[in-house]
């Protein structure tokens, strides 16, 4: 348990959920190292009574960190603390910059293009939308320590980028910091990769030479609601390391 009294949990019920403040408090506590790899958690009784909270606030703050890769349950044993092997390997929805902090870099970008555009079938599918609505498009060059590792291109609801502009993301430097200015908080995301080789306008904004192998990402974001916020085309040279973890099934031989 933390050495000292925890902060009082947030009375503004305008303010992020009592769970959510409580799952940062956990990770906090975490991340400092009070609690070992495969720790087990105080009870949810010393939980609520420690932080202040009910019982429920206790198990959807645990659900919610066991859902992002932190805790794990053991059915009648309790609850663990994931070991930091597989914390690093993150499963959260951060944006590039918070990731490219994570891993020790300097994350940055350069805008190549925030307009307007129409929906494609395709996208329009995926964004739950008709064909040839309004869309936001937003595509940048992302850079780790200066050098450019990453093209994304974007495409957000008009209503969802209402109000996003050059000025506001270069100020930001993370997309989905606006998008959480605005209410919108994107929770859950849907990815695809493949592999592709880069044409001459990836090779020349990556600075690579013509047909270099990139790593190829398609995402749709969803927000806390399960609604479809954002599609994006993601690219990345060779280099950029992309983590992630893979569970078995339970029904799996």
């Amino acid at each position: 348990m933390p050495a000292t009294k925890p902060p009082a949990p947030p009375a503004d019920s305008a303010a992020a959920p009592r769970y959510r403040w409580l799952a940062d408090e956990l990770l906090q506590t975490i991340e400092r190292g009070s609690f070992a790899d495969n720790q087990a958690l105080p009870s949810e009784r010393e939980l609520a009574e420690t932080y202040e909270v009910s019982r429920d606030t206790v198990r959807k703050a645990v659900r919610y960190l066991e859902e992002r890769g932190v805790l794990y349950s053991d059915h009648g044993r309790g609850t663990f603390v994931e070991p930091s092997i597989v914390r690093n390997m993150s499963r959260f929805l951060d944006s590039f910059s918070v990731d490219t902090a994570a891993r020790g870099g300097l994350p940055g970008q350069k805008v190549l293009a925030i307009e307007p555009a129409a929906a494609s079938m395709a996208v329009a599918g995926l964004l739950g939308l008709r064909p040839g609505e309004a869309l936001l498009r937003i595509k940048r060059t992302r850079l780790i320590n200066g050098q450019p590792v990453g093209l994304q291109d974007a495409l957000l609801p008009a209503s969802i980028g209402q109000g996003i502009d050059r000025a506001a993301l270069e100020a930001a430097g993370s997309l989905y910091r606006l998008l959480q200015e605005k209410g919108i908080v994107p929770a859950e995301a849907i990815e695809n990769l493949t592999a592709a080789a880069a044409d001459s306008e990836d090779a020349e904004l990556l600075g690579v030479p013509r047909g270099t192998p990139l790593l190829v990402c398609e995402r749709v974001t969803l927000s806390e609601r399960r609604e479809p916020i954002e599609y994006c085309l993601m690219k990345y040279v060779p280099s950029y390391r992309y983590s992630t973890r893979i569970n078995r099934h339970s029904n799996a031989l």
